[in-house]
Parts: C-alpha cells; structure tokens; sequence
C-alpha cells in the first residue's frame, strides 16, 4: 500500500512537471508569435469587382510570417452552382491596390480541388519587400475563379 501511494504521488509529481513544462512551452511559443499574424477572411461574390450575384462563399485564414516573408493559408470554399467547376485560384495586389480595384496575380494557387466546393492549405514562396509592404497594407486579396464566374466569383480582402 506504501509503495502504491507512492507510485501515485510520483505519477501526480512528473504529470504536474509535464503540465508546468508544456504551459511553459506554450508561454515561449506565444512569444515567438510576433512576428506572425493572422486573420480569417471571407470570401464572397459581393467582394468581387465588380460584385457578382455568385451565392459561392469561403473562408481563407491567413498566417504572414513576417521574418520569412511568407504566406501561409487554409481556404475552404463554395462556389454558387454545383455544376461549376472551381478553375483557378491565386493572391492579388499591387501598390494601388485596395478594396474597390482589382489589381494583378502576384502568387499562384496550385492543387487545388476542380470540383464546387473543397479545402486548401499551403504556404507561398518568399514575398519581395513590396509585396511584403501591400500585403501589410491591406492591398491584396484571395480570388476564386470558376467555370460559371471566370473573371472572380468568390473574392476575400486580406486585412490584417
């Protein structure tokens, strides 16, 4: 009986070591998160420019690592017809770039599902310094193109 009360004080002692351990990590983690930031953007037909009816929608969450200068994503998308096809998919910006301009490619989306609807992650190459400066400035976007909307059908406005 000593002996398994001591084997249970011994396990309560290395859980509570692992527990102050992980927490520790966690607290180390968090602060080597500065230099990322991340948003969740919604991607829509009503973002598009200019706006389409498309009922398509998405999500894209946004992680910019900025000591690397690199994007990291997860988008997860609708298009608004079942029967559409999902034909291209790629970042946008430029120094002029905004909310209400559409603007050109700067990176490209590749492996993505070619059906209605699917779900992506990835990471981007190596950002310039002025695509690094849009990005931050809120000059660029996430575009969806389809077989039904060629020229954007669902679009989201990265702003962190």
């Amino acid at each position: 009986m000593i002996k398994t009360k001591f084997q249970k004080a011994k396990n309560l002692g290395l859980l509570s070591l692992m527990v102050l351990f992980v927490s520790l990590s966690a607290c180390t983690a968090m602060k080597n998160h500065s230099n990322i930031k991340t948003v969740t953007v919604k991607l829509s037909g009503a973002n598009e420019v200019p706006a389409n009816n498309s009922t398509g929608s998405g999500i894209a969450v946004i992680a910019y690592k900025t000591d690397m200068k690199i994007i990291t994503y997860n988008i997860s998308w609708t298009l608004g017809s079942s029967t559409a096809t999902t034909t291209n998919m790629h970042f946008h910006g430029a120094d002029n770039g905004s909310t209400t301009t559409s603007s050109p490619v700067q990176i490209g989306i590749t492996g993505f599902s070619k059906g209605s609807s699917g779900t992506i992650s990835g990471m981007t190459v190596t950002l310039t310094d002025a695509q690094a400066a849009q990005l931050l400035a809120g000059k660029w976007y996430v575009n969806i193109h389809s077989s039904t909307v060629p020229g954007g059908e669902i679009r989201g406005n990265i702003i962190f």
